[in-house]
């Protein structure tokens, strides 16, 4: 009756043993797959903040270009407008009195100084929707 006592209880050790190494072999299996979860996950919470801060910074990019824009375009209408009216001073005799030769050159000069400042003038660009609005209003529905 000892002997069977013993071969129970020594097959139960067995029992456990073999037991508690499956499951130190799976945990084994699993901690890798558990650690690189991790790390993706930790890389794709450091992507999403990348990507709003460069998300931000395009944003302020593109509202200072289109001041800049719009700050460029007023200049070329203002340019515009100083020769019409150079045109009118000039009707109106401008260049006509003493030494009238450096007056013309002044209007000249003057016009080819707007004339530049309307050259190739960036235009505004056209409102585009933004696609990440459109994906946010999508992914809501």
């Amino acid at each position: 009756m000892k002997t069977v006592s013993v071969l129970v209880l020594a097959s139960a050790v067995v029992i456990v043993a073999a037991s508690g190494f499956s499951r130190s072999a799976a945990s084994d299996v699993q901690d890798p797959v558990t650690h690189k979860i991790e790390i993706l996950e930790q890389d794709l919470l450091s992507n999403r903040q990348k990507t709003e801060a460069l998300a931000a910074e395009l944003g302020e990019t593109k509202a200072a270009l289109l001041k800049t824009l719009r700050y460029l375009d007023a200049q070329a209408k203002v340019a515009q407008a100083m020769e019409t009216t150079l045109d009118d001073s000039e009707k109106a005799g401008f260049t006509y009195g003493i030494n009238p030769e450096s007056r013309q050159l002044l209007l000249k000069g003057w016009r080819e100084q707007l004339a530049g400042a309307q050259k190739d003038v960036p235009a505004l660009p056209e409102s585009k929707p933004d696609p990440a609005k459109k994906n946010a209003a999508t992914d809501r529905q």
